[in-house]
């Protein structure tokens, strides 16, 4: 299957199947360029925010993953704006057939669980904030996302 026809498979998927925790879809007339719309999962510091995410499918799709960029400010120890460490998000690790859906649901879920493993993260010193100092992770995290991603 040409990468289009996989993309396009995505975005029937996206339009049929709504999740609520985000959308996503092209952006204008480029089917390789996307937006998503990531909502702050309830009972997360991250909760009532609206994040903002975009995706660039390359030419040789479903073979390499998108590239995603995070586009709104956030404290997240896997998130360096623009750059997202995700495992679904590298070439060694990625699946052909992983769908778009799976790719924000597992962002979404990421807000709730960040990785914090030496070699899951870019940003080390958050990372050690989320365990060592859980409380004030949760607050400035909490001060971030109303700052930048709320109203």
């Amino acid at each position: 299957m040409a990468p289009k026809a996989w993309i396009m498979t995505h975005l029937k998927e996206v339009v049929r199947f709504p999740a609520s925790g985000f959308s996503a879809g092209p952006v204008a007339e480029d089917i390789y360029e996307w937006q998503a719309t990531l909502l702050g999962p309830p009972s997360s510091p991250y909760e009532k925010g609206i994040f903002f995410i975009s995706i660039r499918f390359p030419l040789d799709y479903p073979f390499k993953p998108p590239m995603v960029s995070w586009k709104t400010p956030i404290l997240h120890p896997n998130i360096d704006k623009p750059r997202v460490f995700h495992p679904l998000l590298v070439t060694a690790t990625l699946k052909v057939g992983t769908t778009v859906k799976e790719i924000l649901q597992a962002l979404h879920d990421m807000l709730l669980h960040p990785k914090v493993e030496e070699e899951d993260n870019y940003l080390a010193d958050v990372a050690r904030m989320c365990v060592l100092e859980p409380e004030r992770f949760k607050k400035e995290t909490r001060l971030m996302t109303e700052v930048h991603a709320m109203n």
